[in-house]
């Protein structure tokens, strides 16, 4: 791969490692941060931290690894086009409280 191509990719990388060092924001100041400026390291590590519970649960429920690909696709488009909105607070909440009880 050409150096010109693998720059924007690792500048990605080091802009997502950076949000991960040090002090670890809260689901809040993450959506606040993504509402504020589109900030997709944030939305990042919001998927990141909720996608494995979200994932395993559309599966769980759905039994079907592409229906359960499809759901947590969705469930985060959802959140990224709520999230500015005055419900983008709620949804995330939504989102964690539903999942957690699914996995009870």
């Amino acid at each position: 791969m050409p150096t010109t191509q693998l720059a924007p990719v690792l500048s990605y990388i080091r802009k997502i490692a950076a949000s991960d060092a040090g002090v670890c924001p809260t689901d809040g100041q993450l959506m606040a941060r993504f509402v504020a400026s589109r900030d997709e390291t944030a939305f990042t590590v919001l998927v990141r931290r909720h996608g494995p519970m979200v994932l395993g649960v559309c599966r769980r429920v759905l039994g079907d690894w592409h229906a359960a690909e499809d759901a947590f696709q969705a469930t985060f488009m959802l959140l990224a086009r709520k999230a500015k909105g005055r419900d983008g607070p709620r949804v995330l909440a939504a989102i964690r409280s539903w999942f957690a009880e699914s996995q009870q």
